[in-house]
């Protein structure tokens, strides 16, 4: 049975540490671009449907899909450091 070198490194396997990072960092990427997407057709599906009795779930899963996006973008929650502080 052939195993899947890049998925095990993904998963702490046996590839360099390089690489894992940075398939770890294009897997965060992809993530973080279909969470972008999911946001998009909610705030559109939101927009253009204000009277459909899902508005309120739309409203409540984009509120869920942003603070999973913040989440991964900034997960010690420490925020942009002001340069003058």
């Amino acid at each position: 049975m052939a195993t899947d070198t890049s998925r095990s490194a993904a998963w702490g396997g046996s590839a360099p540490s390089g690489r894992r990072s940075l398939e770890a960092g294009a897997e965060l990427e992809r993530t973080l671009d279909r969470l972008e997407a999911r946001m998009e057709a909610l705030q559109l599906s939101m927009r253009t449907r204000r009277s459909s009795p899902r508005f309120e779930l739309w409203r409540h899963d984009l509120r869920e899909t942003r603070e999973t996006w913040f989440r991964l973008v900034d997960p010690d929650r420490q925020g942009p450091i002001c340069e003058g502080s």
